[in-house]
């Protein structure tokens, strides 16, 4: 029986761990020549750590490091390299200064080289739709006075605080703030010609400073042609995705274009679903297809971002931690979408093996393969085949239990042997009596069939 297998690392713990990934990528892990984006996000990170990390970074697969805002914001009250509880006032910016809590201009031209040195490619987080909580500036100057760069109130939407989150004029034009917080997130007129300099100044600065991307923030709040106005400013080609928390996909549309991919919460929906108790992993077949999730080729996609995982909010979307992994894994194995792995899930074994995966099966084709073509009690809401091309195969169980067969066909693969890229045991199929292909060998010579641990995922590749 193949056991389960879930590895975390925190930030305390995280030198050992990363320490002892890079030995386990190296040795069980060769890393492809092949490119399959997938982007690592380095969320609430500082930049040297990000740097350092780059090594591990690149082993596991992952192509793009998202790195959190750089700019000036607020000062935090805790330690931003070794604690994430004021992760969010990295989203407040007070200028467009290199210089925040996460490391300085120095720090980052120092990331961006040590990352084009591996091949990869640095998206930077931008947050343009307003500015921080005027609470934190009272005793520097009057508002907006305090606001280096945007000192008149003509720069500001009137203070109204959003009241109906499905009225796209409100979500636009009014503050996110609260009658708890009436001060609550400054909201500028992105409408305006000066706003709109002001922010392609400082993507122009982090280009000629080396970076590759940008995500862009609370894109819900903006316009789709204020964002094209901003987006005006940098090159056609540069790299750049939207944060659209969409209530239906139609909702998430509205901003392709201006961007040409944005963050799949339809697909978050879908999984969240079909992993949970009673939910069916058959759901996840083509989701696109049957409006369950975002195009892939506009997707950015992700069974956990930091909203996500942020302590006392989006409850909806929290996953138990091994439907989490396994959905993580769904994500790295698909063909569709470019992945965003947030930093807590991007190193687990699961995780590695399955950008591995991802990696090795660029360019290949994909099909899920219905269970009653391949054994009997296959066809089942707890497991789902996904082939890519005729040289590689990913299954996840979700069951607690194992599943167990003798005898198992394989139609879609090539004759030959696999490696698995997660448990490292060997599955070879080769043709029966009857002209249909069959595994021959699971793990050991003496046994064929199947033989899946629970809530667990496996990932075969072409030896």
């Amino acid at each position: 029986m193949l056991a389960n297998n879930h590895w975390t690392c925190d930030r305390f713990v995280k030198l050992f761990c990363l320490s002892f990934l890079t030995l386990a990528i190296a040795f069980t892990f060769p890393v492809s020549s092949a490119r399959a984006d997938a982007i690592y996000h380095a969320f609430d990170e500082c930049l040297v750590d990000v740097t350092a990390e780059l090594p591990d970074i690149q082993a596991a697969g992952y192509t793009h490091v998202q790195v959190s805002p750089i700019n000036a914001t607020p000062s935090r009250n805790d330690d931003a390299c070794t604690s994430d509880s004021e992760w969010y006032i990295q989203y407040q910016p007070f200028d467009y200064v290199i210089d925040g809590n996460l490391g300085n201009e120095a720090d980052f031209i120092n990331l961006v080289e040590a990352a084009h040195d591996r091949g990869l490619k640095v998206i930077v987080d931008v947050v343009f739709n307003h500015m921080a909580n005027y609470r934190y500036y009272k005793d520097v100057a009057p508002f907006p006075e305090a606001y280096p760069l945007y000192p008149k109130t003509e720069y500001f939407h009137p203070v109204d605080c959003i009241d109906n989150y499905n009225d796209n004029y409100e979500v636009e034009n009014e503050w996110l703030c609260s009658n708890n917080d009436p001060e609550g997130l400054p909201d500028l007129r992105t409408d305006l010609p000066y706003v709109q300099q002001q922010e392609q100044a400082y993507m122009q600065k982090l280009l000629a400073l080396g970076a590759d991307g940008f995500r862009f923030d609370a894109v819900k709040h903006m316009s789709p042609e204020d964002i094209t106005g901003i987006l005006s400013g940098i090159p056609d080609d540069i790299f750049s995705y939207g944060e659209v928390i969409g209530n239906t996909r139609e909702d998430s549309e509205r901003y392709i274009p201006p961007f040409s991919k944005i963050t799949d919460f339809q697909l978050v929906n879908t999984l969240k679903s079909a992993f949970s108790v009673g939910g069916d992993l058959r759901a996840l077949i083509d989701p696109a297809n049957t409006n369950r999730a975002l195009a892939g080729d506009k997707a950015i996609t992700f069974a956990q971002n930091h909203d996500t995982w942020a302590p006392g909010q989006f409850f909806n979307w929290k996953f138990d931690p091994v439907d989490l992994s396994l959905a993580t894994a769904y994500v790295l194995a698909i063909k569709e979408g470019t992945p965003l792995i947030l930093r807590f899930d991007a190193f687990t074994p699961t995780a590695i093996a399955a950008g591995q995966f991802r990696a090795q099966m660029n360019g290949e084709s994909q099909y899920y393969r219905n269970g009653n073509e391949i054994a009997a009690g296959a066809d089942s809401p707890n497991l789902l085949f996904i082939e890519r091309g005729d040289r590689g195969l990913a299954i996840i169980n979700k069951a607690g239990g194992k599943f167990d067969v003798p005898v198992a066909k394989m139609p879609g693969l090539s004759e030959g042997c696999y490696q698995e890229l997660l448990y490292d045991f060997e599955m070879c199929v080769g043709v029966g009596g009857d002209g249909q292909k069959y595994v021959e060998q699971w793990g050991t010579p003496d046994r064929g069939g199947i033989e899946i641990g629970g809530r667990t995922a496996l990932f075969f590749v072409k030896s």
